[in-house]
């Protein structure tokens, strides 16, 4: 019986896949695009996450964000041999999937895009999971399966500390709601199948963040768990805490991809899980 063919997989900074995998199963990750001050930048590249937080409280306008184009997914493409799993954050949120597939098209059935129907490591965890699958020996059929079942499983929520990001960066308009009142609070939100819903809201940040975490431990325990924050980690750091056994030992705490931040605002976090099945 001959080897299986290789798999790689490519994704891009908006899924927030940490470094130690992207490392480890030699993912690649394309950036998206920032753009302020006249400047375009890569995120993650030519400029980090941490300067990207410390200079978006003085920057107006607002900045705003990118894909990639096509070119820099044929390009990956190209230089990679086997097959390929390209997963990317949903279509709903970001024209990175729609860029990818356009590249993929050159590539006679041998790149498989795929729209994770999330955002952050909601669409991390399923390359995560599908790579790891891949290293112990599945084939693109099973990790597509892999990728399938953890996609069922994951959990995206965020509480949100201004709505005014989402409303310069025209994305407020993804959010099934009443505008009017969301603007005057502190929404608690979830990315569930491509669509960004307000679930709960609150006037002060100190009856939020309680509700909040009651609301994760309520989901259930964790097989696996990213708590993000923008600029601020205390809150992340909290949150975590107060889940106590409900969150994995392995947990990740890292700041949330510049290109999601600058859309979210300041004094964010985010909780990105994959529930035990």
């Amino acid at each position: 019986m001959g080897r299986a063919m290789k798999i790689n997989f490519v994704t891009d900074s908006t899924t927030d896949v940490p470094q130690e995998f992207v490392e480890r199963y030699n993912i690649r990750v394309v950036p998206t695009i920032l753009v302020f001050e006249g400047k375009e930048y890569r995120d993650g590249v030519d400029i980090t996450r941490a300067e990207f937080y410390q200079r978006l409280p003085s920057l107006r306008p607002l900045p705003t964000t990118a894909a990639p184009a096509s070119g820099d997914f044929e390009s990956i493409y190209d230089s990679l041999e086997g097959a390929i799993i390209s997963l990317h954050t949903a279509v709903s949120f970001t024209a990175v999937y729609t860029s990818a597939h356009i590249a993929s098209e050159k590539f006679a059935g041998r790149v498989t895009v795929i729209d994770s129907g999330s955002l952050s490591l909601g669409a991390g965890w399923q390359v995560i999971a599908a790579a790891e699958a891949a290293a112990a020996g599945a084939n693109v059929e099973e990790a597509l399966k892999v990728i399938a079942d953890v996609r069922k499983r994951v959990r995206v929520f965020a509480l949100l500390d201004t709505l005014d990001n989402l409303r310069h960066s025209g994305r407020i308009s993804l959010m099934r709601a009443s505008i009017g009142e969301l603007l005057q609070i502190k929404p608690m939100v979830e990315v569930h199948e491509s669509q960004l819903i307000a679930r709960d809201q609150f006037r002060t940040r100190t009856k939020a963040i309680p509700s909040f975490i009651e609301r994760m431990k309520l989901l259930g325990k964790f097989e696996r768990l990213g708590v993000l924050y923008t600029d601020n980690i205390e809150p992340a750091k909290q949150v975590l805490e107060a889940l106590g056994n409900h969150a994995p030992a392995d947990t990740i705490v890292n700041p949330i991809t510049s290109t999601v931040g600058t859309h979210i605002g300041l004094n964010a976090v985010g909780v990105t899980g994959v529930l035990k099945a």
